[in-house]
């Protein structure tokens, strides 16, 4: 495989793993792991698996895109009791509410890092911010929707190419239907509990929500897909990213697996796979 390997100038994250382009670079795809993972190791996972034609996997069937994967901090989980890389702290992926305010510094410090590298890797292609994807699978899919909801709130808002998520879901749902039930006047408004969650929420999505409506920033594809037989991440969770989504004004293309591995919280090959290069074929520019 060829590859490299990049420090990175936040000594927190880890290394950046690297698929260079096989042909002339036209694009980039940044994707994040999920707990307890790393860029390299992810990206050695999702390159084993094989599209229906057995013949390829991912970086042949698109020979001119660079694939980033990034690695998060290590990050120290009171429930496991050790270091462990982490996009943020989720205390239970069972009760994803619990123990909120453990989650927040993790959220801002990643999403603040994505940002960061999609403004590089958009740099990188001229400016063709239309030319860079990002996505993620469990954890890294639910800090690369948040950073997904912050991107109008970047220093220089630009419209990516697409999004595609696997196995994930969305921090803060409840905080957000609040929030956007305020914002877009779309429903009651539920009062706020005056909790850090709330406020965190509020500062961090409520200036982009309100910039959101009516752009071109609604327009980003977006792709999820979740194992519906998910042992970790419960499928609901992920309708709940879904509707969610839909309500802030996105189009989401949504699809159900069963019987992947990893006791369905991994890509159900061919299948997923298929359907994820199907996704990319359809919003990559020519």
């Amino acid at each position: 495989m060829d590859a490299r390997m990049e420090d990175q100038t936040k000594s927190a994250f880890g290394l950046t793993y690297v698929h260079e382009p096989q042909a002339e670079h036209t694009h980039t795809i940044i994707l994040l792991h999920g707990r307890g993972s790393s860029g390299e190791e992810f990206a050695e996972e999702l390159f084993e698996g094989r599209l229906s034609d057995q013949s390829k996997i991912l970086p042949c069937k698109f020979p001119s895109c660079k694939w980033v994967f990034p690695s998060s901090p290590e990050v120290w989980n009171p429930v496991f009791q050790e270091d462990i890389s982490a996009w943020f702290q989720a205390h239970s992926l069972t009760d994803v509410d619990a123990r909120q305010d453990l989650q927040i510094p993790g959220i801002k410090q990643s999403v603040e890092y994505i940002l960061t590298l999609l403004s590089q890797e958009i740099d990188a292609l001229d400016g063709r911010a239309e030319s860079v994807f990002l996505g993620g699978i469990s954890l890294g899919g639910a800090v690369g929707l948040w950073a997904l909801l912050c991107l109008w709130n970047a220093p220089v808002p630009r419209r990516i190419g697409g999004f595609f998520a696997v196995s994930t879901w969305l921090p803060f749902s409840k905080n957000i239907s609040r929030v956007l039930n305020k914002v877009k006047n779309s429903g009651p408004e539920l009062p706020s509990d005056g909790s850090e969650s709330d406020t965190f929420v509020e500062t961090m999505l409520s200036p982009a929500i309100a910039k959101e409506q009516n752009s071109s920033f609604l327009s980003i594809p977006i792709f999820l897909g979740h194992g519906s037989d998910d042992a970790y991440v419960n499928v609901n969770l992920g309708r709940q990213a879904r509707d969610l989504l839909l309500k802030v004004g996105f189009q989401v293309e949504w699809k159900e697996y069963s019987g992947a591995e990893q006791e369905g919280h991994w890509l159900k090959c061919p299948e997923e796979m298929d359907d994820i290069a199907s996704f990319l074929s359809q919003n990559i520019i020519k």
